[in-house]
Parts: C-alpha cells; structure tokens; sequence
C-alpha cells in the first residue's frame, strides 16, 4: 500500500516546491484540518463535495473530474487530494491523474457540519414496515405466481394485481417487492415469480440494494452521516442545498432544489425508515430527524387472536420467518402499522399442504389471547377436510410402462428389473443436446426423484427415460447441485447448474461498454509505466490488448497523440 508520504515524495521536483504540506506530515489529521481551513471558497466547496460523495480513501466519481481539473489546484498543493497510480515511478505530476484520484485517508471527518436535533428525540414508528410487507407478497405470490416479462421485468396486469393487496398503493407494493428480492423471501424463475413466504429471511446488512439508481447517491449519503445523534433532517438538507448544491451529480439550481434533489432525500429518509435501517421522528409532511438505528420498543409481544377468525398483529411482535407462516395460514386483509390477518378455509390447507401438523398450537405460542374454542374447532374442521399426501414405508411398488406406480401384492412378475434400495444402487444420469437421460438399469427411484426437482419427464425412448431441464424455483439450490453431483457421478453440465443456482435467485451479470486498444508489442511496456495511462489501461484483454472504458477513451487519445503514439480506430 502507497503511503501518502510516499506519494508526496515521488512528486516532480517543479509541483513538489510549490506544495503547501510537508510530506511528513501528510499523514497528520491535525496539519490536513489546518490546510482544509486556508482553502480559498471555490477549492473549499469542492473539498466539502468530494468528500461527501465518496469514503474518504476511496475512488472518487468520474463524473467529478471536470470540477477537480478546474479547481483542484489548491487540494493537490495541500495533500488532500492524493492520486492512485498503479505503481509508483519516480516522477509522478498528480493533476494527470484527475480521473484517478482519492481523498487523503488521513482525513478522519464527516462531511459537512451536520445539524444536530436540539428538542427530545422520540422514535416514531415507519407508516408501514417493508419488511413485512415484502412477506405479505410472498405469501400472495406463492398462492398465486406472478408473470415475467423476457427483461424479467414484472407485467403491468399483475403490478396492479400486487398493488391491489395493499389497496391500490403501487409505491408501497413496489417497494414491497424489491425488498423482497433482497430478503430472499421472493424469487424470480425464467418466466414466473415465486413467493416462499416462510423462508429464512436473509439479513439486510446493508439497505443500499434496495434503491434503484436515482436514488442510490442520496441513501448512500444519509448513511454515512448516519451517527448515535439524531440529525435535524430539514436543516442537513437546507445545509447540502447552500453548500454542496451538486452532491447528486445534477446541476446545481436553487430554484430547482426543494422539487428535486430535497425530494430525493425525503423519499430515501422514508424509505431508510420504512427498512429499519434508522430511526426517525416523523410529521406529516415526512421525516423530521434522524439516527442510527436503536431498535424501538415494542411494550407487548404476540399477536391479538379476535373469535371471529380476525387477527391483528404489529411489525416486530413476532419473528419475521414465523410472520411468513401467518400469512399462508390467515391471508392479510389491511393495514400498515397494524397489520389486520383473518383465518380462512384455503390457509387451513395450505398450511397442511405445506407439512404443518402443528397449527394450533403455533397460533397458542405467538397470541397474547390464547386461542378461543370456537377457532381452534373450526381449524381442527378445515383440517380434516383438507386432502393430505400418504406416505408408505416399506413396501414395494410396480412401475406400469406410463410410468404410473402400484403396490406389489404377491411376488414379482418373472420379467421385472428389481431394485433393493436396502444395498447402495447403481443410480446415474447422462446429460447430452440440452437433455436429460437415465438408461434402463440405472433407473432407481433415488436418482429419478432427483432429477424430477429439476426437470419435466418427457417419456421413455430407446430404454432410456428422457427429461428437459426446467428453471425451477429451490430454496436451498447449493444442497440441489449437491445431490445432482452425486447422481452425476461427478460435477454437472454448466448449463443444468446455471439453471439450478437461478431458481434460487442470482444477481443480475454487468456489462458496461468499453473499447479495446490493440498495441504494437513494443511499446506495451512503455504505456504500462507512463504516469497517464497506466492507471486506465488496468486491464488487460490479451497480453498486448487492453479493455478501456468509454468514459476513458477521450484521456487515451488526448495522451497517445501528445506522446506520438497514432490510434487508428476500427469498427465497434
């Protein structure tokens, strides 16, 4: 790792002269905050954005480079700003590397003054909890799945469909659903979407994947001055108005403020609210104050059981997996901050679909009020209506040439391939032209069964039985390749593995746009060490070719043409 010491150092000898820190004392926090205070007014408004929009020591925006070229002067001379060369050479003049550039890790502050919350602060709590609503829609889309567009992007008939669960709020239910996704407790297939409303959520460390681009810079600002003191939410965002105008990377207009980037950080308070990520003090108009989050209170636990089938119970009175089971067995009706549940027929039998023989009983552990008479009867009813799967143990079964399955009454026919599934079996399966076969012989039940979670049985043709893989919705999908590997025999095909790992959900594959720079072999070892171009052309795309973001392409023939270097540029 460079040190900024190291950097100063190695600076030409003409910018090294002018500058106004010792390199020794690069690294002192005490120096940096002096040399912050002497900064003219632009290079201090610039100062106060960079390290706003980005982690000190971290890269800084693209976007900002135009900004560091015009009044960055001051910054470079006063080691607040520090380039990230890919190896340090000898000579290095820092302003060349404006697109390539950091804050001084030394500097330890946060950005901006942030105005503190002078009355008593108490918690309010959010209108609605987006975690619970993310597993109100998991139960409804388990019942009911929902269709994909090719894009994998939800149809509108069946947005306003979700939306209707929430008695026609779209923002709500959209946000509902990305949460959702993060959660886990909602997956999309190749053409469906699938709610598993009683899977272990997954734990939301970091809400930023939740927000879609347009506001992804302002919650990624709010949660790093997000600090145990509250903040008076109204005066920070009057304070970025006044001094940092471009945070968001759109120009700066004062007019154009409250209806625009003031908008953004409101919704991404109530959003950050709404996800538990802070706690806040509310009015109507929105957010009031904020903090890093405490966990708010809740003075009892367990849900409110009514005898006439209604149930009522508050965000955080029970655990969020148990919440999912409630949602299958008494279907949300309402609510927001009191969410309003009513036991029913379907939900008895869901419930027994999904191999709980417990219900009562579940119910009896999560309600304050117990669980009346007349409920628990009516449940027992559903019940025993409600068709059940019957397992058998210990027998054997005959398979008719369609495949149907009988139990074995007597001894077996003379002809018949008997399997002993008390001795290990010869069980394995081919995969050759996007399909699946089990030759006869290798046919037991064990392998069968596990290539039916992943696969739909075509028939059986030439002595073999013959499937084609399926994206299919697993909720363990590392346990599924797991035992395909075994009855492989060894790793699966790429593609049937893909499909499986897909089922349970996977984040989307990025592509950017970008050019590559074919180089004479002579001069490869050249452009690595000039102090340009050796930070963009990091990657490597051959051993003389270079993959160059488009962003970059304009730094690359400014510096080509100034080192003599021609560049002949071919068909995209």
């Amino acid at each position: 790792m460079i040190t900024p010491r190291q950097l100063l150092a190695s600076y030409e000898t003409a910018f090294r002269n002018r500058l106004l820190v010792h390199p020794d004392q690069a690294e002192d926090p005490a120096v940096l905050a002096v040399a912050i205070e002497r900064l003219p007014p632009r290079a201090r408004g610039l100062f106060e954005l960079l390290r706003l929009v980005s982690p000190i020591g971290e890269p800084l925006p693209e976007r900002l480079r135009a900004a560091i070229d015009r009044d960055g002067g001051p910054l470079w001379a006063s080691a607040l700003l520090l380039p990230r060369p890919g190896q340090l050479s000898a000579e290095i003049h820092p302003q060349h590397y404006a697109a390539a550039c950091r804050l001084n890790p030394a500097l330890a502050v946060l950005p901006l003054p942030v105005p503190a919350w002078s009355p008593a602060f108490q918690p309010s709590l959010p209108p609605a909890d987006a975690r619970w609503d993310a597993v109100v829609l998991a139960a409804h889309l388990e019942a009911s799945p929902g269709l994909l567009n090719q894009d994998g992007t939800l149809r509108r008939d069946h947005e306003r469909r979700l939306a209707g669960v929430f008695g026609g709020d779209s923002e709500r239910a959209a946000l509902a659903l990305r949460v959702g996704r993060v959660l886990g407790v909602v997956r999309g297939t190749r053409d469906r979407l699938l709610g598993m409303p009683e899977a272990n959520p997954r734990a939301m460390h970091d809400p930023r994947p939740i927000f879609e681009r347009a506001e992804l810079r302002a919650a990624d600002i709010v949660l790093r001055v997000l600090g145990p003191l509250p903040t008076d939410a109204r005066a920070w965002i009057a304070t970025l108005a006044s001094q940092a105008p471009e945070v968001l990377g759109t120009p700066a207009d004062p007019a154009g403020w409250e209806r625009g980037e003031a908008a953004v950080f409101n919704r991404v308070l109530d959003t950050l609210h709404r996800l538990g990520a802070i706690d806040a003090m509310r009015d109507a108009a929105g957010v009031t104050a904020f903090r890093a989050p405490t966990g708010v209170a809740v003075p009892t636990s367990g849900l409110l059981l009514m005898p006439d089938l209604d149930l009522l119970v508050h965000p955080g009175e029970i655990p969020l997996a148990a919440y999912g089971r409630l949602c299958r067995l008494a279907p949300y009706v309402d609510g927001a901050g009191l969410h309003r549940h009513r036991l029913t027929r379907e939900g008895a039998a869901a419930e027994v679909g999904a191999g709980h023989a417990d219900t009562i009983a579940f119910l009896a552990a999560h309600s304050r009020t117990g669980v009346p008479t007349n409920v628990a009867d009516t449940i027992r009813e559903w019940q025993r209506a409600a068709s059940r799967v019957t397992v058998l143990v210990g027998v054997d079964v005959l398979e008719s040439a369609d495949g149907a399955f009988k139990l074995r009454v007597g001894p077996p026919p003379a002809d018949a391939r008997v399997f002993d599934y008390s001795a290990p079996l010869r069980a394995r399966f081919c995969m050759e032209g996007g399909r699946i076969t089990i030759p006869d012989g290798w046919d037991a039940l064990t392998v069968r069964a596990t290539v039916a979670r992943v696969a739909r049985l075509v028939g059986h043709e030439r002595g073999a039985w013959s499937y084609v893989p399926e994206i299919r919705a697993h909720a363990d999908p590392e346990s599924v390749v797991t035992r395909l590997n075994d009855a492989y025999g060894g790793l699966i095909p790429g593609e049937l593995e893909l499909m499986v790992r897909a089922g349970g959900g996977l984040p989307a594959v990025e592509a950017e746009s970008a050019w590559v720079l074919r180089v004479p072999d002579v001069i490869v070892n050249a452009l690595r060490r000039d102090p340009v171009l050796a930070p963009v052309l990091r990657r490597s795309a051959g051993p003389a070719e270079f993959v160059v973001g488009v962003a970059d392409l304009a730094v690359v023939r400014e510096r080509l043409a100034q080192l003599g270097v021609p560049l002949a540029v071919g068909r995209a």
